[in-house]
């Protein structure tokens, strides 16, 4: 038996280049796992990357190379592009590729039932971990017998069928290590130290894995240790940690951390992480900074109380703040995740929003200021608040399936403004990735122009446009919406002109003394 594990095209979208939420970020090692775990059971596997290819050039590969026993495709939710993966699947069906076709990941998991109504190309759909599961489905089609694997949902006499969900994983360590073909290309190693989070929030696609099922279950540092000494011997220094929460609950959590920390320390690595705020005390930090630690991302969501108990965070305004603090002392500097507009927010909740940011110094670098200041609450089916908003009549399904939640805000203040921000926060955002501009995000530092500048001048523009929102007493007509729209990106665009003038006769001597030093040298072929 032949398995071919497939991560499919992903059509960058307009609208959501810079949201990362359709799934979470360890989905990242799940072919790796899914692959690691099929090797193990005796399976010839291989991995195909196909991200960033086209659905024709997939299509072609396919049904060029001799076929698989099976294909398994790793699907991810790709906002307005997510069909182009099903009509992807009808055009290799129609090039008579005769595979089961079984599809695994948070998305398909969660919409197993409307993928197997909508598309006859797929045969069967993993819901939860995918690795237990997917032997058994191998094994199951190998010795050619009917499918009844926990996990899987199937077609079964023309119905769609779903027998029960497997129980997860609760001992990560006997997992083998993922397989990882595309390793040598990598700068920084993606490495998963536990599964799960102990906390259910409302927008949080990571429990629905498992439907609720399970809490936070970490690998014991031992192991997670291992791993990483093997990527060390081949040549890797930096690491990211992908968990949702990379610090397990209460006590016990914490000293499991700072016994990673103490495994990792001697290994000469960096790394970086996420975890909750309330999970933050000096001295774990201290360790991890020691062995290691640069980059460190605290789900903080709100300033408001109310909204956080809305969003089940379980932190408090105070214990967030201590958090940043706390970061601080240990000599790093947190990178923040933050709600800024919800369907149920008040024009108040966003004053407070931007006084808690402020307060904590959180806008004082561009890039981080153009995120914080127009995340909206994203909310897909299967969420507690994706439910919750659709009951209250404050979300509409859109997308296919209806798998992301359109908000209608309660307030058409707090859509207006949140509209127009992302517009313009998307717009320095595509500027700061142009290797061009004069805030190409490469060269930013918070201190130096022009970055401060153009940091300065968004935080005026949320503060006069939050100032216009309260005195808005009917929604404003579309164009004049739009006219105001091109005003203020116009503002930001002389902003960029005039530095550039600032900077143009400092650049040309810089250039010309970088010349008068390279005469005569040789240049590189």
């Amino acid at each position: 038996m032949r398995i071919l594990l497939l991560e499919h095209p992903r059509e960058a979208s307009e609208a959501h280049f810079n949201d990362i939420a359709n799934t979470p970020l360890w989905s990242c090692l799940m072919t790796g796992y899914a692959g690691a775990s099929l090797v193990r059971a005796g399976f010839e596997t291989d991995i195909v990357d196909a991200a960033r290819w086209t659905s024709a050039q997939t299509v072609q590969r396919l049904v060029d190379h001799p076929s698989p026993d099976i294909l398994a495709i790793h699907a991810v939710y790709c906002w307005e592009g997510t069909e182009s993966l099903f009509q992807m699947l009808s055009d290799l069906r129609s090039q008579r590729f005769q595979a089961p076709i079984c599809l695994y990941g948070f998305f398909p998991g969660l919409v197993w039932k409307e993928i197997l109504d909508y598309s006859g190309a797929v045969d069967y759909v993993i819901v939860g971990e995918p690795e237990e599961t997917m032997v058994d489905l191998t094994r199951c089609i190998e010795a050619g017998i009917d499918v009844q694997v926990e996990g899987v949902a199937l077609r079964s006499c023309g119905k769609t069928s779903f027998p029960r969900i497997r129980v997860p994983i609760e001992a990560p360590d006997r997992l083998a290590f993922p397989l990882r073909p595309s390793l040598d290309t990598e700068q920084t190693v993606s490495i998963l130290a536990s599964r799960g989070c102990y906390n259910h929030c409302s927008f949080c696609l990571v429990p629905t894995l498992d439907q609720g099922k399970t809490m936070w279950r970490g690998r014991s540092p031992e192991n997670v240790a291992a791993e990483i000494s093997e990527l060390v011997c081949l040549g890797k220094k930096d690491f990211y940690f992908v968990d949702p929460n990379f610090v397990g609950p209460g006590k016990a959590g914490k000293e499991t951390a700072a016994r990673l920390a103490r495994e990792l320390a001697d290994l000469g690595i960096t790394f970086g992480m996420e975890t909750r705020a309330n999970d933050i005390t000096y001295g774990l930090m201290r360790e991890l900074a020691s062995a290691g630690l640069t980059r460190l991302l605290l789900g903080i969501e709100s300033g408001r109380p109310d909204v956080l108990k809305r969003l089940g965070k379980h932190t408090s305004i105070a214990g967030n703040e201590q958090a940043i603090a706390t970061v601080r002392e240990a000599g790093l500097e947190p990178e923040i995740g933050f709600i800024m507009f919800d369907a149920a927010s008040t024009l108040d909740d966003i004053v407070q929003n931007l006084k808690f940011l402020q307060r904590n110094r959180l806008l004082d670098r561009l890039g981080r200021t153009a995120n914080l200041l127009y995340h909206d609450h994203v909310a897909f089916k299967g969420t507690p608040g994706y439910e919750t908003a659709l009951q209250r009549k404050m979300l509409l399904p859109q997308g296919l399936f209806g798998f992301e939640g359109l908000l209608l805000y309660q307030d058409f203040r707090v859509g207006w403004l949140a509209g127009l921000m992302k517009r313009i926060c998307h717009f320095l955002l595509k500027e700061m990735g142009k290797p061009t501009s004069p805030v190409y995000w490469v060269e930013e530092t918070a201190q130096n122009e022009p970055y401060r500048t153009a940091n300065a001048q968004l935080v005026e523009i949320f503060e006069r446009m939050l100032g216009f929102a309260k005195k808005l007493n009917r929604p404003p007509d579309a164009n004049w919406t739009q006219g105001l729209l091109y005003r203020l990106m116009d503002e930001i665009e002389r902003t960029f002109r005039g530095i550039c003038a600032q900077q143009a006769p400092h650049v040309q001597k810089k250039q010309s003394k970088a010349n008068r030093n390279h005469e005569g040298a040789k240049r590189p072929c």
